[in-house]
């Protein structure tokens, strides 16, 4: 019985520790209300310590955009045990590639795509706006827990922007009850004031606010999408990415793929060379628009990859 007394006391005295610190905590607090930005200051200033990519891939089908971050993912060699690279993969190409090439590595491809209950349309929309915002803020989570999530990549930005158009339509505006109807141009579901298209890049840029918060948290973002055309008709024919006109803005690092054919004299195709250019790079202005040869393929003969390894050598 003595045993469990001194036992009890112990409790109490354990307790009265407790409440003592407590008080002296809420004293200083008192004292001082900005207690609680001192401690944050302390962590941005070793949050200092991370690299911050957010970076943009764009270019034509087969030219390379996944490869090069897939292939960073795997070179890496600064990467924490057990780091994972999540991928929101609206086109599947990323998880094709990484089960064709990459299958060793702890690559995860999420459909986002919502299926339909209806015989109408094969996608939800609102959902799978909704599905994607959750896996945003789950890899956010799994980071706060001590999860080492190394990059996540948004496969196919232009499909987001088609789910945040229809919403826009379906959703906000009430002009359409599914994509079918949700067609630019369909019935009423015209969108003729531009100012309306606010909704749309409002709900598109929902994205980009929480790609940003994952860069805070030292994750990599990839953005990656293919081309679309500028004055399509008119005599200034130009390609440009396919996201929202105003995400170059918001991307500190834009990439673009691109490949040439190398013929011979005969006109014979001798190799096919893909490269990147350095679009946008305000994280080092060395690499403003220099070009990097990534890959190249060949009739006849072995394939030859050379990778991004700026991508995974710290030079962004």
């Amino acid at each position: 019985m003595a045993g469990f007394g001194q036992q009890v006391q112990n409790i109490k005295e354990e307790v009265k520790e407790a409440k003592k610190e407590a008080t002296a905590q809420a004293a200083v607090v008192a004292d001082n209300p900005f207690a609680a930005f001192e401690k944050e200051q302390a962590l941005l200033v070793n949050a200092k310590q991370k690299k911050y990519q957010f970076i943009g891939v764009w270019g034509e089908d087969g030219t390379g955009k996944s490869g090069i971050i897939l292939d960073a993912f795997r070179n890496d060699k600064k990467k924490v045990e057990g780091s994972v690279l999540h991928s929101i993969d609206f086109d599947m190409g990323v998880g094709m590639l990484s089960s064709a090439l990459h299958p060793q590595e702890n690559i995860i491809s999420w459909n986002p795509w919502a299926m339909s209950h209806n015989d109408r349309t094969a996608y939800n929309y609102p959902d799978t706006h909704q599905r994607v915002m959750n896996l945003m803020k789950h890899f956010y989570n799994q980071v706060q827990q001590g999860v080492p999530i190394w990059g996540v990549i948004i496969s196919g930005v232009d499909s987001w922007l088609e789910i945040c158009t229809n919403n826009m339509r379906i959703v906000d505006l009430g002009l359409a009850s599914d994509a079918i109807q949700a067609a630019d141009g369909a019935g009423t579901a015209k969108v003729d004031k531009q100012s309306t298209w606010a909704i749309r890049n409002t709900r598109f840029h929902q994205l980009t606010s929480l790609s940003r918060d994952l860069v805070r948290m030292g994750v990599r973002v990839f953005w990656e999408t293919h081309v679309t055309t500028r004055d399509f008709y008119g005599p200034n024919k130009r390609y440009v990415a396919d996201w929202e006109k105003k995400t170059n803005n918001y991307l500190p690092t834009i990439l673009k793929t691109e490949k040439e054919e190398v013929f011979d004299a005969d006109g014979e195709l001798i190799e096919t060379v893909y490269y990147v250019v350095f679009d946008k790079c305000k994280t080092n202005p060395n690499l403003q628009d220099q070009r990097r040869k990534i890959f190249v393929t060949r009739p006849d003969g072995e394939p030859e990859w050379y990778g991004l390894p700026e991508l995974y050598q710290g030079e962004l």
